[in-house]
């Protein structure tokens, strides 16, 4: 296993960041480029179901508090792993994708993680000396604790943003950070704000570029408003679309690429791809990017449901991973889950409810197998 410590200070060496410039069409990211990529899976990720026990005893106590939701222990996909423990853990069998990435040390586990406010103890936690995180089981409310980072504080700033105002530049007119899936506190930075990207919508980026479409519009911008709200409207509106012209531009240098499945996810990490591929062309040596999931919320018939989310998972963060070593950026790339919460271990029936911590998982061509 790795620490979320460990996966942080893989971003933290000192940038030398340049000013936006034009660059080469195909120019790949250079030697000192890092970027983080975070997977929201909405709903809580039954971590239980997707990372198993698979040494019989611990096996026979996982299957014995959910007996109607049990992955059979045949059926397990076994990993290789090192972590030094009596430990024996396989995969849930919609993922063979993941267990390639796995056993060949390019994935690793974070097991148990989930929101803090201080170190912690069942007794601590029962008679009330140790804090719980506020709204606990509240699916908003624990996507905003992940994502802000700072339990218990009410800033409307995420980590990664946070991060990304000492690790990046503000002289650079697009910022570092990108969204193709809505909005996310994550990404929200004193100095930044996230550019929010619609994978779907890619063809029509251009469509302003229509010439006369394109003259009208640049002389309605040219009129001069009376009001100071209009000015401020007309700038932001500028801006705007200067920035959605030179992102259309990176993204239109990178060809696609048929590998990706038609998954939701794989097309939102499809254009990330191609984003960080086209990084020298923004200026940005550090970026972080938000992706998500949704439908972890699995009440009930979790079985079929959870089954299609993994192999979705599975599939779409193999495809990603392919890419970037395809394009020599497996060690300069990290990708990491992140969930609402886990689920109980004890099943409700056909689902599970919420839970606290869960397992996570991390890709990087960069990972030690020694341990995980």
């Amino acid at each position: 296993m790795i620490s979320r410590r460990q996966l942080l200070a893989a971003m933290a060496s000192t940038p030398v960041v340049s000013v936006m410039g034009t660059g080469s069409a195909h120019a790949l990211p250079n030697n000192d480029y890092k970027a983080l990529v975070c997977v929201f899976l909405f709903g809580g990720n039954d971590g239980f179901n997707m990372l198993i026990p698979n040494n019989n005893a611990r096996y026979d106590e996982y299957a014995t508090a959910r007996p109607d939701i049990a992955i059979p222990q045949a059926s397990l996909l076994p990993l290789s792993l090192n972590s030094g423990a009596d430990l024996t853990l396989g995969l849930h069998p919609s993922m063979v994708e993941a267990q390639s990435l796995f056993n060949s040390g390019k994935m690793v586990a974070i097991a148990n993680s989930g929101v803090l406010i201080e170190p912690s103890t069942k007794a601590g936690l029962r008679d009330g000396t140790h804090a719980m995180p506020p709204f606990l089981f509240s699916h908003n409310s624990q996507q905003t604790e992940w994502q802000r980072g700072w339990s218990g504080s009410s800033t409307t700033l995420g980590w990664a943003g946070r991060l990304m105002d000492v690790l990046s530049s503000d002289t650079n007119a697009i910022s570092p950070t990108f969204s193709l899936n809505g909005y996310a506190q994550l990404l929200n930075g004193s100095d930044h704000t996230a550019n929010l990207i619609n994978a779907s919508s890619l063809p029509k980026m251009n469509a302003i570029n229509n010439t006369q479409r394109r003259k009208s519009f640049d002389q309605v911008m040219n009129l001069s408003p009376l009001a100071a709200f209009g000015r401020e409207f007309d700038r932001v509106k500028s801006d705007s679309i200067s920035i959605r012209d030179t992102l259309a531009t990176a993204i239109d240098s990178i060809p696609e690429e048929g590998h990706f499945p038609d998954i939701s996810l794989s097309h939102q990490l499809h254009t990330v791809a191609r984003l960080i591929k086209s990084s020298d062309q923004l200026g940005h040596q550090r970026q972080v990017y938000f992706v998500g999931l949704g439908g972890f919320d699995t009440h009930a018939n979790q079985l079929d449901k959870h089954a299609e989310l993994m192999s979705a998972l599975s599939q779409s963060l193999a495809a990603f991973n392919q890419s970037m070593e395809a394009s020599g950026l497996g060690d300069k790339v990290t990708t990491m889950t992140m969930s609402d919460f886990g689920r109980r271990l004890a099943s409700n029936g056909t689902g599970t409810d919420h839970g606290w911590a869960s397992n996570h998982l991390v890709v990087a061509s960069y990972t030690d197998s020694g341990h995980r």
